[in-house]
């Protein structure tokens, strides 16, 4: 007798957390209706015996990071979602991949009785408008006729109804509304000094230095925060919103230090002294 096994639920090192010692990332934590993450030094705890396999964690990750579970499936008949509904609503995220991949426009469901998908379609329809997509409509469900005088009442087939899933992640999103950003990317040039950590920091490119130029790409940010946990000096600031995607190019100079002689990369057009320079307390090194 063969016996199979569904992996382990996990967070993989992918985590931010796992990876940076400072990332303050809880956004599983946040989604999770059923308390599953707790947030602890250089991780996230896991209770998988609470877990109730609703998927939406996989939706939401900016690092893509959770393994051993699957999104759910849901039903479609044409343009339109249909029942059974699971009880935990999808997230955004989902929804919006539904729109692009299946180009799903209507939900077929009972106010009354789906009161969260309700909120659910409301919240991506803030989205969508936003984004200037064409949002969800609600229909009412089908009524399906059953023949109560075959045994076909266990079992009601429903022509041309599918299931199928999306495959979760926010690299999907973006890369499908590639000119709609979920986080906005700004840097204070007083404080940075093009040490490089954030975008060695950063799995996705959205910071980079190219050219002479540090540019930040927000369409590309899935905002997992590794940048600003390795930024010793503050320099960058990470909002999670949606909008407009903007890809900023900060004109850097390569200079020569007035101190040390040696030559360094600077955003503000006067700097005269390497960062180290100018916090020595003689305004030289060695």
């Amino acid at each position: 007798m063969n016996f199979t096994f569904e992996p382990a639920m996990a967070v993989t090192q992918h985590c931010v957390r796992h990876r940076f010692r400072y990332a303050t990332c809880k956004t599983c934590a946040g989604e999770c209706p059923a308390q599953v993450f707790s947030p602890i030094e250089g991780g996230m705890h896991i209770d998988a015996s609470t877990c109730i396999q609703c998927g939406n964690c996989l939706f939401v990750c900016p690092a893509e990071a959770i393994s051993g579970l699957s999104p759910a499936t849901r039903h479609y008949c044409g343009d339109t979602l249909v029942g059974p509904f699971s009880g935990q609503p999808p997230t955004v995220n989902e929804l919006l991949l539904w729109h692009r991949e299946y180009e799903i426009r209507f939900v077929a469901l009972s106010p009354e009785q789906n009161e969260l998908w309700l909120l659910a379609i409301a919240r991506l329809n803030l989205v969508l408008k936003a984004y200037g997509e064409a949002t969800w409509g609600i229909k009412p469900p089908d009524v399906v006729p059953i023949n109560l005088a075959r045994r076909s009442l266990f079992h009601v087939p429903r022509e041309h109804v599918h299931t199928a899933t999306v495959r979760p992640g926010i690299r999907r999103v973006r890369q499908y509304f590639a000119d709609q950003s979920e986080a906005a990317l700004s840097i204070d040039a007083s404080r940075c000094v093009m040490c490089s950590a954030c975008w060695r920091a950063c799995p996705e490119k959205a910071l980079r230095f190219d050219a002479g130029a540090f540019i930040l790409d927000a369409a590309a940010c899935t905002g997992c925060g590794g940048c600003t946990a390795v930024c010793l000096h503050q320099a960058i600031k990470l909002e999670k919103r949606r909008g407009l995607s903007a890809i900023k190019r900060l004109s850097a100079r390569e200079r020569t230090c007035r101190s040390c002689h040696r030559a360094f990369w600077a955003l503000e057009p006067d700097a005269e002294h390497c960062y180290l320079c100018k916090h020595h307390a003689h305004g030289m090194r060695s």
